[in-house]
């Protein structure tokens, strides 16, 4: 998930006594993403015994999970050494993989390009869609890239500057991006999640005044509520998009809340350590575990 995730690793569970180094689950290692895809859940792996890959490990993959049955997807296959959020555009799904992003052509799986960004980008976080545009998130570089796949060679483009940018959502023209700290453990008063309100003209502020260690947003199907997950806490808080009013919706200790997705009223929770997915139902307050 994060180039520092050690450090993360020591700062949030140190003197705790819990272990995540769970090698009973065969299906998910390390499980950053989540996306809806086809009626079911796309959920990317690091696929790794260690929760920081080397540079040289390529086991990540990408399983299908429909009808209680999970299916490999993206067999590991040489490219994928760290991946974690995707996007779905016409046929092709992007996944961010570390230094670059990944495109497999979705009906024979197989690779179909490489976006190449900066030499100096080390992590991309987040992606995603909104209209033929991609945003993706370059959390070592302070910035977001936008992506035109309407080009004959779409190529990342800086779009706008934002503190340790980490997970990003779209609803419209608007834009909202979760902050995290450089260093993935000391949180400043930056660390927040930002709006900006028209990609066209980007001028970012506060959406809340809580720094965190935040991972993933979601925003719901009205645009009234984002949700992020924050690793400090160990939980999923919602903010009000019009009073800026947040406060936990879901909360579980040791929870690990990585790329979090919204369907309908489902809250797709990768909880990356204990290598699994929480389902959360934010109507009905109930849970479901996928692993």
């Amino acid at each position: 998930m994060k180039k520092y995730i050690v450090l993360l690793f020591t700062f949030l569970f140190a003197g705790t006594g819990l272990s995540f180094a769970d090698t009973t689950n065969t299906n998910f290692r390390f499980n950053e993403s989540v996306l809806p895809y086809n009626n079911g859940l796309l959920i990317s792996n690091y696929g790794t015994q260690e929760h920081t890959p080397k540079e040289n490990e390529i086991t990540g993959n990408i399983v299908y999970y429909k009808n209680k049955k999970i299916k490999t997807f993206i067999k590991p296959n040489g490219i994928l050494n760290q991946p974690t959020a995707m996007a779905v555009y016409k046929n092709r799904l992007y996944v961010c993989n570390r230094k670059n992003i990944v495109i497999y052509n979705l009906t024979n799986k197989k690779i179909a390009g490489i976006i190449g960004f900066d030499t100096d980008v080390k992590t991309l976080n987040d992606i995603v869609l909104s209209g033929d545009e991609l945003y993706v998130t370059a959390t070592d570089m302070d910035c977001v890239y936008r992506i035109n796949l309407k080009d004959k060679t779409p190529t990342p483009q800086k779009w706008f500057t934002v503190p340790s940018p980490n997970g990003i959502a779209a609803y419209g023209d608007t834009i909202y991006i979760a902050s995290i700290p450089a260093d993935y453990q000391n949180i400043t008063s930056k660390n927040v999640v930002y709006v900006i309100k028209d990609k066209k003209n980007p001028v970012a502020q506060k959406l809340n005044m809580t720094p965190g260690l935040y991972d993933g947003v979601a925003v719901s199907p009205d645009g009234k509520f984002v949700y992020v997950s924050d690793w400090h806490t160990s939980s999923i808080i919602s903010i009000d998009t019009e009073t800026c009013e947040e406060k936990p919706v879901f909360m579980q200790s040791g929870m690990t809340p990585a790329d979090i997705t919204l369907n309908g009223q489902k809250l797709y929770i990768p909880d990356m350590f204990s290598h699994r997915v929480i389902v959360f139902d934010i109507k009905s307050g109930k849970t479901n575990i996928i692993q």
